[in-house]
C-alpha cells in the first residue's frame, strides 16, 4: 500500500492512509458522516459522546486491515476500502433513525455502486460487504472489526471504563480456517481477549447503548422524524442524503408535532418513564408477543395506549439481544468449539445480557406527576397497565413453527434434526436460526449443549421451569 497520509486518531495513534483511500474520504458521499453522530443521542447523557459515523469507519478500515495482514490470500486494500465505506448509508443519527423500513446496508450499496474507485469496481466492494465467507465475517460478523472499533471508540468519547478490550492480542489469534468454506476463527489463546470483549459489551450495554434518558430521548427523536415523513417534509429516501444538521434544521424550521418534539429536545425536557417491565417481569409468552411486533403495531398500541390514558404514551421495546459473539470458532487442537461451549463466562455472560432488556412506557413531562400520583394511590397500577397492554396486542399473537414441533416431538437431540424438520415444514435456515433465538430469549424452549464424544450436540425442549 502506498502510504501518503497519516491520520491522527485518538484510539489507534496514527492511521496510515493510501492515496486511493484518501480520495474515497475525500467523497461527498464520506465526507457527509462528519456530521452523524455515531452514538444517536447519547450526548444527551455523556456530553462528550460526539464522534461521528466518520471517524468511526477510519477506524474500522483500520481494524480490518490490521487483522487482513494476518490471513493468507487475502487482499487486504480491498477490504480496507470495504470497512472504510461500511456505514455510509446510515440515516442522520445512526441506527436510532432505522424507521419505517430504512436500511442502511441498502443505501450503502446503492451508493457504492454509484461511485468510481481506481483499483476495484463497485461490485467487487459490495461483494466484501455482502459476502457469507470470512470476508464478511471480518467485518460484520460474531467478532468483527466494526465491533471492535465502536467499543473502544465509544467508551473513549463516552468517558465510561468498561469498553476496554484486549485488541491486540485479538486481532494476533484471529485465523482462517478450512470448513465448507474459509471461516474466521480466534486460536485458544485468545479466547481470554474474545471474553474481554464480551465484557466490554456487557457492560456498555445498560450503561451507554440502553440508558434510559437516551432512550427516551431517541424515542422523542424518531416520533418527531416520523411525524416530518408523514408530514411530507421529506421522503424516506432523502434520510440516506440528510445529516443531522439537515433533519434537525428541517423539523425546526416547520411546524407541526415534529417540531414539537425537537423543541422539547433541544431544551432537554424529555417525556419521563411511568412504567418498566423487566424481563423477569413478564412471561415467557408475554415477551414473544413483545419482541414480534414490528413498527406498525407498536405505533397502533401507542395509539390505544395514548385514548386510554388521556395522554401521548411511547413505548420503547428494544430488540432483543443478538449476542453473535459467543458463535464464534475456537481453534484448540485441530479441533472446532463454539465459543460458549468452552468458556463458562461466555456462557453466564449470554443470560445476564438478556435479563438486560426490558420495555418501557413514557408519557409527556407535564402529566408525569398526575400519573406518578395515581400510581403511587393504586398498587395495583404495574399490573392493570400490563393487562391493558396485551390485551391490545393479544390478537397479534405469532405461532412458532419451531415451538410446536418441539411440543409434538418431545426432546430433538441435535439442531441439524431440528433444522431438518422445521425445513420440511417450510422454514428457511436463516428464518429458522432467527426464530429459535428468538424462543431461547423468551425462555419457551431451552437449549442444552451436551459433550458426545469429544464433541458437542444442541438437544432442545419445551423449558419446563415456565409450565
Amino acid at each position: 500500500m502506498s502510504e501518503t497520509k497519516i491520520i491522527r486518531d485518538p484510539i489507534y495513534t496514527d492511521i496510515p492512509l493510501s492515496s486511493n483511500e484518501i480520495a474515497i474520504i475525500d467523497t461527498p458521499e464520506f465526507q457527509r458522516l462528519r456530521n452523524i453522530k455515531q452514538t444517536g443521542l447519547t450526548c444527551m447523557v455523556y456530553p462528550s459522546a460526539n464522534h461521528t459515523r466518520f471517524e468511526h469507519s477510519i477506524g474500522t478500515m483500520h481494524v480490518a486491515g490490521e487483522i487482513s495482514k494476518n490471513l493468507e490470500d487475502v487482499d487486504v486494500g480491498l477490504i480496507r476500502i470495504a470497512a472504510l465505506l461500511h456505514d455510509i448509508g446510515h440515516p442522520p443519527f445512526s441506527h436510532t433513525l432505522e424507521i419505517c423500513g430504512y436500511n442502511h446496508e441498502y443505501f450503502t450499496r446503492k451508493k457504492i455502486k454509484k461511485m468510481d474507485f481506481e483499483n476495484y469496481t463497485p461490485n467487487e466492494i459490495v461483494d466484501v460487504l455482502q459476502s457469507k465467507g470470512f470476508e464478511g465475517a471480518l467485518l460484520s460478523g460474531d467478532v468483527d472489526a466494526d465491533r471492535m472499533d465502536y467499543l473502544l471508540r465509544d467508551s473513549y468519547h463516552t468517558g465510561v471504563a468498561y469498553g476496554s478490550i484486549d485488541y491486540a492480542r485479538l486481532i494476533r489469534c484471529m485465523v482462517l480456517f478450512e470448513d465448507i468454506r474459509p471461516k474466521l476463527g480466534v486460536l485458544e489463546k485468545g479466547i481470554i481477549a474474545v471474553e474481554s470483549l464480551l465484557i466490554a459489551r456487557y457492560q456498555m450495554y445498560p450503561t451507554v447503548y440502553m440508558h434510559p434518558t437516551s432512550r427516551i430521548a431517541e424515542i422523542m427523536l424518531k416520533n418527531a422524524t416520523i411525524y416530518g415523513l408523514n408530514e411530507k417534509l421529506f421522503n424516506l429516501q432523502d434520510l440516506s442524503t440528510m445529516d443531522d444538521i439537515d433533519l434537525v434544521s428541517t423539523l425546526r424550521r416547520n411546524e407541526g408535532e415534529g417540531n414539537k418534539l425537537i423543541g422539547m429536545l433541544d431544551k432537554r425536557h424529555l417525556f419521563k418513564n411511568i412504567l418498566t417491565f423487566r424481563y423477569g417481569d413478564l412471561t415467557p409468552e408475554e415477551k414473544w408477543l413483545l419482541i414480534n411486533l414490528d413498527e406498525n403495531d407498536i405505533k397502533n398500541l401507542e395509539y390505544e395506549l395514548s385514548e386510554k390514558l388521556g395522554t401521548t404514551i411511547f413505548l420503547d421495546i428494544p430488540g432483543y439481544p443478538k449476542i453473535n459473539e459467543h458463535n464464534i470458532t475456537v481453534l484448540i487442537d485441530d479441533k472446532k468449539y463454539r465459543l460458549d461451549e468452552i468458556s463458562p463466562l461466555a456462557k453466564n455472560l449470554k443470560w445476564a445480557y438478556m435479563k438486560s432488556w426490558d420495555v418501557r412506557l413514557y408519557a409527556p413531562p407535564e402529566q408525569y406527576s398526575k400519573l406518578k400520583e395515581f400510581k403511587s394511590e393504586n398498587s395495583k397500577f404495574k399490573d392493570s397497565k400490563k393487562e391493558m397492554i396485551f390485551d391490545c396486542i393479544k390478537r397479534k399473537y405469532k405461532k412458532s413453527i419451531i415451538l410446536e414441533i418441539i411440543q409434538d416431538e418431545g426432546i430433538i437431540k441435535g439442531r441439524g434434526k431440528l433444522l431438518a424438520i422445521a425445513k420440511e415444514m417450510g422454514i428457511s435456515e436463516s428464518e429458522f436460526l432467527s426464530e429459535l433465538q428468538k424462543l431461547i430469549f423468551c425462555g419457551l424452549i431451552k437449549e442444552d449443549v451436551i459433550k458426545v464424544r469429544g464433541t458437542f450436540r444442541y438437544d432442545y425442549g419445551i423449558n419446563s421451569q415456565n409450565l
